[in-house]
């Protein structure tokens, strides 16, 4: 393979790292018995996002953006970013409440409609929504911190917090705000993303 092909399959190559990464994350939670899985779980799910943040980028760098990778991104970001978060709030959060697991199969709803807008729509410089990149390390992020502080005193409470923070951040995804992409080209062809 030349040089100029093995640039162009850079993205490709980090978006298959982010899928990787969020299917490590939620076979490790379901089949691997090690200590603190969890804290496993939530390093791949940011590690998928470092790829993540990356593999668009040197996409539009390298002109290298195509449409099987723009869909690539979008099913590997579903997996680390709207699964495997997921999969680590039920692991961590055992309250066995009926509308926190509603609202975080909700969450997975939400995120699969905003990449398939942002695959259907041309967004130069922005996200509409907040990317589901964002949101799936934030409810990661959560799940953790939940698990570490002394939520089983107050589950009630604990309970209705989650409910709310699981609603916000989907709203926040199928939104129309506009987000500023953290790393941009500049690029005058324009097909480019």
């Amino acid at each position: 393979m030349d040089r100029k092909k093995f640039i162009k399959n850079i993205p490709n190559c980090l978006t298959m790292i982010n899928m990787l990464s969020g299917l490590a994350a939620i076979i490790i939670l379901i089949k691997v018995d090690v200590h603190s899985k969890e804290i496993i779980a939530l390093l791949l799910i940011l590690f998928g996002g470092f790829a993540d943040l990356f593999d668009g980028y040197l996409a539009r760098k390298f002109n290298a953006v195509t449409a099987i990778g723009k869909q690539l991104d979008s099913f590997a970001d579903l997996v680390t970013f709207g699964i495997a978060p997921v999969c680590l709030l039920h692991y961590l959060v055992s309250c066995g409440n009926k509308l926190v697991i509603i609202v975080s199969f909700l969450f997975t709803v939400a995120g699969a409609y905003r990449l398939a807008r942002y695959n259907i729509n041309d967004f130069n410089g922005h996200f509409m929504g907040l990317p589901i990149t964002a949101a799936g390390i934030i409810l990661a992020l959560y799940a953790v911190f939940y698990a570490r502080c002394n939520s089983h005193q107050y589950p009630t409470i604990m309970t209705v917090i989650t409910i709310i923070f699981i609603a916000t951040l989907s709203i926040a995804m199928i939104s129309k705000i506009k987000v500023k992409r953290i790393l941009t080209v500049r690029n005058n062809n324009p097909k480019g993303l």
